[in-house]
This record gives C-alpha cells, sequence and structure tokens, in this order.
C-alpha cells in the first residue's frame, strides 16, 4: 500500500497497472496484495467474532453485503475477462457495468469488504478490510493515468460522462 501511495507521487514507483506479467513491478504489487486477500480471509476464519456477538440484523446486513459485494465483483469481473479485470492491456469498455461506474468492481467490493468485516467483527480483520478497501480508493489514481495514454480521447470522453465511483452518469452538454 505504502509503495502504491508513494507512486502517486513519483511515477517511476508505480506497479500498478502493471507494466507487463512478469516484471517487477507486476510482483511487487501481486504478491503482496495476495498475502493481504489470503490472510484477511484466514483471519476471517481464525479469529471469527473475537469482538463479541453483533445483534442478529447487523450479522445478516454483513452476509448480504458479503455475498452481493463478492458475487457482483466476480460476476463483473468475469464480464470483463480476466486479463483486463487484472491490469492487462485490452480493450475499454464503456457500457454495461461499467457505465455507471468508471470502477465498478472496487465499488462492490468495498461493500463486500464492508460485510465481511461485520460478519467476521474482528479487531483484527477490521484493519486488513480498511487497507483493503483504501488500496480499491487508491488504485483508480494510478490506473487514470495509463487508461490516458492507452485509451487517449476515448478514455478521456468517457471519464467526463460516468463518475468515478458511484454517481449518476450525464450527457455532454446536460
Amino acid at each position: 500500500m505504502l509503495l502504491s501511495a508513494a507512486s502517486l507521487r513519483w511515477t517511476k514507483l508505480r506497479i500498478w497497472p502493471p507494466d507487463e506479467v512478469g516484471t517487477w513491478k507486476y510482483q511487487a504489487f501481486w504478491w503482496p496484495f495476495r498475502a493481504l486477500v489470503l490472510g484477511t480471509c484466514t483471519l476471517s476464519v481464525i479469529d471469527y467474532r473475537s469482538a463479541g456477538a453483533l445483534p442478529m440484523h447487523v450479522f445478516v446486513i454483513g452476509w448480504v453485503l458479503l455475498v452481493s459485494g463478492f458475487g457482483l465483483a466476480f460476476y463483473i469481473t468475469g464480464k470483463l475477462g480476466w486479463r483486463d479485470a487484472h491490469g492487462e492491456a485490452g480493450s475499454l469498455t464503456t457500457t454495461g457495468w461499467y457505465g455507471w461506474s468508471r470502477n465498478p468492481i472496487y465499488v462492490v467490493t468495498i461493500f463486500g469488504l464492508l460485510g465481511l468485516g461485520l460478519v467476521a467483527h474482528s479487531l483484527f480483520v477490521y484493519p486488513l478490510v480498511a487497507i483493503w478497501a483504501l488500496l480499491y480508493v487508491l488504485a483508480p489514481l494510478l490506473e487514470e493515468p495509463w487508461l490516458e495514454r492507452h485509451f487517449g480521447q476515448s478514455y478521456e470522453d468517457y471519464a467526463r460522462q460516468v463518475p468515478r465511483f458511484i454517481g449518476v452518469p450525464h450527457k455532454e452538454g446536460k
């Protein structure tokens, strides 16, 4: 996460999106990210509800957010294509979920993470969920210059019409 934040200032340190598979930048992003995901999931099981019981309605809301958030993230990733969703150059997708948000996978995953935090209800899991969510808030700031370079005016037009995270898409001139 520190390297991602530093790369906002110093572009030579940019590790996301990766230049290409197999580079040190690709590995510098993916191995720590995988460790974060695996660690968060493991601690969610090992330290499950160690902070005490939550009211049933909060627990149910947590499960709804967890299942719908991560379920939609997998669905949208599948529709986009694994390679495009994971930082390998592809085509610019601007329709479907991407017509409502430039980063729908990040948005729905953050809802899933909120649900995971509520379900696990662990003082060890909460910071990991917060770090993961913060990475998903920072990622678009790293991706946008890359998208502008690769897709030019098409991306700039798209970015003017569709919100970064959540909002109502708008047409030019309205």
